[in-house]
């Protein structure tokens, strides 16, 4: 089976826009020409100071080596990016999507990674079912990571969407944990927000 479906949100596309995941011919140009304009988006939309030129470049130039190096280096569908202000490291939400395999419970602790080894705790995993997406799990799992060689953490959501006989991942990792806690009560509503479509 030939996964053709994607992932869209009516969420606030200033606080989470989507990232482009390009490959082949001209997929360089489109990179660097996205990162522009969505740099100087969400500078324009900052009101509280003056912003030079150099903000803007900078902003543009990691958002381009985001979407540039993610495809390269895990299995990735979709790209979504949580951009609340400009001046703070944004996070990548990842998604994936594949043809649901094993029972529901099984196969969604997994996607969550509930009990993938590493974690220095037990990670927190609550069933995280939506009006969109259906049943699903959330978990928040804390540990080190051996590329950055700091402590990390990462909240993954799964669901399996019965009707389409698939299922579905969006994960974000960062080392900011203190920032990334304080703001679940936002991904939550994100997640919420997100539903299927067929690209066929």
């Amino acid at each position: 089976m030939n996964v053709t479906f994607a992932l869209d949100t009516d969420s606030d596309p200033n606080v989470w826009p989507a990232m482009p995941v390009l490959e082949g011919r001209g997929a360089s140009r489109e990179r660097k020409k996205w990162a522009r304009r969505t740099s100087e988006l969400l500078w324009s939309l900052v009101d509280d100071e003056e912003v030079d030129k150099k903000q803007i470049k900078l902003l543009a130039y990691e958002l381009e080596s985001a979407a540039e190096l993610i495809p390269q280096t895990v299995p990735v569908h979709q790209v979504f990016l949580y951009t609340p202000d400009p001046r703070r490291e944004f996070l990548t939400f990842l998604v994936h999507i594949g043809v649901s395999e094993g029972t529901v419970e099984e196969t969604l602790a997994e996607l969550v990674q509930k009990n993938a080894p590493g974690a220095v705790q037990d990670p927190e995993v609550i069933d995280f079912d939506t009006e969109r997406l259906g049943r699903g799990m959330r978990s928040i799992r804390y540990f080190v990571s051996q590329k950055a060689g700091a402590m990390c953490c990462s909240v993954n959501y799964a669901w399996r969407i019965e009707a389409l006989g698939i299922d579905v991942v969006v994960r974000t990792i960062g080392e900011d944990i203190g920032w990334i806690t304080a703001n679940i009560d936002e991904f939550d509503e994100f997640a919420r927000s997100l539903f299927v479509y067929d690209e066929a």
